[in-house]
């Protein structure tokens, strides 16, 4: 009978050996897929709004995201012809975050027209 046991229990640790082997291998051979590189966001025409905004120490801290979707929405309202006061309203909000986080101390009607100025220059 002792015999039978010792069988018994070699077998079961011989299993739970060769599943915890196999779990193992299975783990460390998993397929990795590769992801293509993302697309560049900002064509030349953004990458010069963003760079402008960055020369007058306004784009620190806001992506490009929201740049593309920014530049989009003023060049859109100014062709619409939507008074400036309108405009300096709209995009006062981004344009005081991008002071704030650059150390700028530049008002945010200071920054939303800097932004409204370099929209018309380098992305309309």
């Amino acid at each position: 009978m002792v015999l039978v046991g010792a069988v018994a229990a070699a077998v079961s640790c011989a299993t739970t050996t060769a599943t915890v082997e196999q779990t193992m291998a299975a783990a460390t051979t998993s397929t990795t897929t590769t992801r293509p590189e993302p697309k560049a966001l900002l064509d030349a025409h953004a990458l010069r709004f963003k760079n402008a905004l960055a020369d007058s120490g306004l784009a620190a801290g806001v992506p490009d995201e929201t740049l593309l979707a920014v530049g989009r929405g003023l060049c859109s309202r100014l062709a619409a012809g939507a008074p400036e006061d309108e405009v300096i309203e709209v995009v006062r909000p981004i344009a005081a975050y991008a002071a704030m986080v650059s150390d700028t101390t530049m008002p945010g009607d200071d920054a939303a027209r800097r932004y409204i100025v370099i929209a018309r220059e380098e992305f309309c």
